[in-house]
């Protein structure tokens, strides 16, 4: 009926020449007057989205925070751990907020959800509806939140404004909360403040956000930004995730005087063009006043542009409008708080340019030129300022653990050709003074790894993606899902070892000739591994509080990983929090350089 009804709109001639030509009756011509004005209503929503006829986004902003209130952990997407959840409590109490966890954080449905639709749904419901709480923050990303975007409605959100905070796949509820009229913040999520413990800068600027202290970001030029000046409401995020969301009650980006903000991770060049060009066949790049985009991370250039800026430039370019490339916001380490659903004005010069949030709060300028340290396209070869640790701390013992097939792995690891150990000059004089430190308390010091190729660090990242590899996981790693080793922390694609001025390693006693017993072994997947487990490390006060498996440490154990730790501390070497055996120099000489070159004996 469609059909009939273009063509005879199309034809010209009349309604009675062409129900003549088809001999109908007078009781058919009234039936299909009634289908043609049927199918007027139900096309008439979709022309006007076509035209982009909505209105402008005008968002609420949530109370902010204040000493005492209530933050939920929720676990909208895939499943994250009960202990990687505890550490963003424990930050979050330290920013002066009362944690709460959601009931259903901790469960696992299938492969790879925490927990049934209904059960994430039942957690983000809680949140929303207890007046009590004041902010959401998700655990993680992942995939799943699209399964809540028609579950709820936006009078849920509307009716309790919420700071909500997260980025990924949390983009559905920040587009949905957006499209309640609440503003949310595109943000760390509780991995990423737990795991960093709540320390660096895109962490604590979520902090202060939430405290009533607004960013205004001022940017260093690019080259491939489009001047100009634009005032709109910021809606976007990830962009695998938001396009989908067209037409549905979730779909903020369809507004109009919209300022549009977008980044990726892991897609390839010609998807990112595929569902941009759905933006502009959807209308949504014709009712844009500017566009910003952020990270686009590991993104496998398959189409021959020079980046994803350059391609994308070419669908901005003839709407004549502001585009600012390179905002730090995204998959990246450094990921700044945008308020998504705030009025802001985005200025792109040729010097530079500054994206200001017009929303009550006091304003702090950021510049964030220098927040990153420069990429090198390749790992630096060079090992000139590198030493064999045995010549400069003949008295180590070397166990290169890497080197043989007693690991986490089970094999050989890549670069490791012989069984040696190197660090940077600086780094191997420090630990000279060490060795010579607790020499004199009867003690070697021996070394399980040092200098760490970037070749290595690629082994350990294919091993912790393939999920069906178990090898050694009784003697590592029983008690860690080997599906969240990344998310966890324990596996990452950058190694502070890389960079050549860090050591894991234990303590040998001269009097027994075995290893010190420090409750532990070197490379172990958990919390007994922490130098904190048992104690304090700060102010030498043991506890014996158990692990979540029930495992403890004796008072000797934790003393024995003391006299470690302060010998290392004496002489330069910072601690990491996660690991007893894994020491830093403060002062390393190759704070931004990673390595690649292979381990072996230095001539």
């Amino acid at each position: 009926m469609i059909y009939f009804f273009c063509r005879t709109r199309l034809t010209n001639n009349s309604y009675l020449c062409t129900l003549k030509r088809l001999n109908m009756n007078r009781r058919k011509f009234l039936i299909h007057l009634i289908l043609i004005a049927l199918c007027l209503i139900v096309l008439q929503p979709i022309a006007a989205y076509a035209q982009g006829s909505k209105k402008p986004l005008k968002c609420t902003v949530p109370a902010y925070l204040k000493q005492g209130d209530k933050v939920a952990l929720i676990t909208p997407s895939y499943y994250g751990s009960m202990e990687n959840t505890r550490k963003a409590a424990k930050v979050l109490r330290s920013w002066g907020f009362k944690p709460v966890i959601g009931p259903n954080v901790g469960r696992k449905h299938l492969t790879h959800y925490a927990g049934t639709a209904e059960e994430r749904l039942a957690d983000l419901r809680w949140a929303l509806n207890d007046p009590d709480i004041k902010a959401v923050v998700c655990m993680r990303g992942g995939y799943g939140t699209l399964h809540l975007a028609e579950e709820l409605p936006l009078q849920e959100m509307a009716s309790s404004p919420k700071w909500i905070i997260g980025y990924s796949d949390i983009t559905t509820l920040l587009n949905m909360e957006n499209s309640a009229g609440v503003m949310g913040i595109h943000g760390v999520m509780g991995c990423n403040i737990g795991g960093r413990g709540g320390a660096d800068l895109s962490c604590t600027l979520v902090r202060d956000l939430l405290k009533g202290q607004v960013p205004r970001y001022e940017l260093p030029a690019n080259e491939l930004n489009i001047p100009g000046s634009a005032t709109g409401t910021l809606v976007g995020g990830n962009l695998a995730t938001f396009v989908p969301l067209l037409g549905t009650q979730a779909d903020a980006v369809g507004n109009t005087d919209i300022i549009l903000f977008v980044e990726e991770v892991e897609e390839t060049y010609h998807n990112i063009d595929r569902l941009f060009n759905i933006l502009k066949i959807n209308g949504v790049l014709a009712h844009c006043k500017g566009v910003i985009l952020g990270d686009f991370t590991d993104c496998n250039n398959d189409v021959g542009y020079e980046s994803v800026e350059a391609m994308l430039r070419e669908y901005i370019a003839p709407y004549n409008i502001p585009m600012l490339c390179g905002f730090p916001a995204g998959h990246e380490k450094v990921n700044l708080p945008l308020v998504m659903g705030a009025p802001v004005t985005l200025d792109v010069r040729a010097d530079g340019a500054t994206l200001t949030f017009d929303m009550p709060g006091k304003q702090k300028t950021l510049r964030t030129e220098g927040l990153r340290p420069p990429q090198t396209d390749k790992p630096e070869l060079d090992a000139s300022q590198f030493v064999n640790i045995a010549d400069v701390v003949p008295d180590a013992i070397l166990e290169i653990r890497y080197y043989g097939t007693y690991n986490f792995v089970g094999q050989r690891i890549d670069g490791y050709e012989q069984p040696t150990a190197l660090m940077t000059k600086r780094a191997a004089d420090s630990l000279k003074a060490v060795s010579d430190d607790v020499m004199r308390l009867g003690y070697r010091l021996k070394i399980y790894d040092a200098y760490r190729p970037q070749m290595a660090v690629d082994h350990f990242v294919r091993w912790a993606a393939d999920i069906t590899d178990t090898l050694m996981r009784q003697y590592f790693y029983p008690e860690v899902d080997k599906s969240l080793l990344f998310e966890q922390l324990y596996i990452m694609e950058k190694s502070g070892h890389t960079r050549g001025s860090t050591v894991d390693l234990t303590l040998f006693d001269m009097s027994t000739e075995k290893d010190v017993d420090m409750g532990g072994t070197f490379d172990w997947f958990g919390e007994e591994s922490h130098p904190d487990f048992g104690g304090n490390p700060e102010t030498g006060v043991y506890n014996g509080n158990p692990s979540p498996a029930g495992r403890t440490i004796t008072e000797k154990q934790f003393r024995n990983r003391q006299i470690l730790r302060e010998a290392m501390l004496r002489h330069g070497f910072k601690p990491l929090d996660s690991e007893w055996w894994h020491f830093t120099l403060k002062d390393e000489p190759f704070p931004d350089t990673y390595f690649e070159f292979p381990v072996k004996e230095l001539k």
